[in-house]
């Protein structure tokens, strides 16, 4: 963020707490020490006037990162998010510009209306790139990616991520500026017998299934984190595809409805006559979000992914299937509305 105020002079961020105790959820922490009140502000509680004011100062030449605290209010700022920055861009022709990134947090533990992940609602809008990493190399990469250009950015952040160190990338986070290559996933680890593809925060339930599956079961499990929702290149994902031949792919987002159906759906597409059999979609139940206490039978955890693995896709010899996790009694739950 500070590289961006430095590298353009019109940069400003706002947003619900941006400025007071480092902002929300402390990632702001330094900057209201680095700048003056008028590039880094705190906004009126209003998600609308938030988006919609960040929009008008895009579009009159600014740039500008907002900020909503959490995924679910989304809501408040529907035709703000995905019928204003998502398009004016491409309805002028290109003579307007829309450099605006849009933080989005996507919540755990604070129940109902504040632990949802909405990643397919901006997947499905034309018109947005949508960043969602899970890694502290590619929050600085990717974030400093989405601060250049002008197309409009919904970028994604997992609470749960918040506090985790970089432990995947061997150099650690680098002090100078770079960037992540747009669209690019990344392998994780390889694998020859199985691949497993997440989006946010499932990246390290994936990491611990493969560990169990490859210790317990002798399964050798490729791990990728997709990293990009929109664009997406899915060469990496086709080329795992053609080595494993089966794939199971993950969020923390509801199940039905989830992007990673889209991406179940395009693989299935792209590399049908390698593919040993149908791509498991793995994701929370499809329930209203529960209390913290309930999470770990909501949010997909390492044994759900070994479970649906065993059911859907390659039999382990000797596991037992978990009935609160099995990805059968969840569907059977499911159809029963329970």
């Amino acid at each position: 963020m500070i590289e961006g105020f430095y590298r353009d002079p019109t940069l400003v961020a706002f947003g619900e707490e941006n400025r007071d105790w480092g902002g929300a959820f402390g990632v702001y922490r330094g900057l209201t020490e680095a700048l003056p009140y008028p590039r880094l502000f705190n906004s009126p509680i209003s998600e609308g006037a938030i988006v919609g004011a960040a929009t008008g100062y895009a579009l009159s030449g600014g740039r500008v990162v907002a900020e909503l605290m959490y995924a679910d209010f989304m809501g408040r700022a529907g035709d703000e998010i995905f019928n204003q920055m998502s398009k004016w861009q491409s309805m002028s022709g290109g003579l307007l510009e829309m450099p605006l990134v849009l933080r989005i947090s996507v919540g755990a533990k604070y129940g109902a209306q504040h632990s949802q992940d909405w990643s397919a609602m901006v997947a499905h809008v034309p018109g947005l790139k949508v960043f969602f990493p899970a890694t502290a190399y590619d929050a600085k990469g990717m974030l400093a990616l989405a601060l250049r250009g002008t197309d409009p950015v919904i970028f994604f952040e997992s609470q749960r991520l918040y506090s985790e160190v970089e432990t995947l990338v061997t150099e650690g986070v680098p002090l100078e500026d770079y960037i992540v290559p747009l669209g690019e996933p990344a392998v994780r680890k390889t694998g020859s017998d199985l691949t497993i593809i997440t989006v946010g925060a499932t990246l390290y339930r994936a990491l611990e299934a493969a560990k169990i599956l490859e210790t317990q079961y002798g399964v050798s499990t490729e791990v990728i984190d997709a990293r990009f929702i929109n664009p997406l290149n899915y060469g990496p994902l086709v080329d795992s595809v053609k080595k494993t031949g089966k794939v199971v792919v993950a969020s923390d987002a509801v199940e039905r409805g989830s992007f990673m159906h889209t991406i179940a759906s395009n693989l299935t597409q792209l590399a049908f006559d390698d593919l040993d059999g149908p791509i498991a979609v793995v994701g929370a139940r499809n329930w209203i979000t529960p209390p913290a206490e309930l999470e770990d039978m909501f949010f997909p955890t390492a044994a759900w992914l070994v479970d649906a693995i065993h059911e859907r896709i390659l039999p382990l010899k000797g596991h037992k299937v978990s009935t609160q996790h099995g990805v059968n009694e969840i569907l059977r739950r499911n159809r029963l509305g329970v």
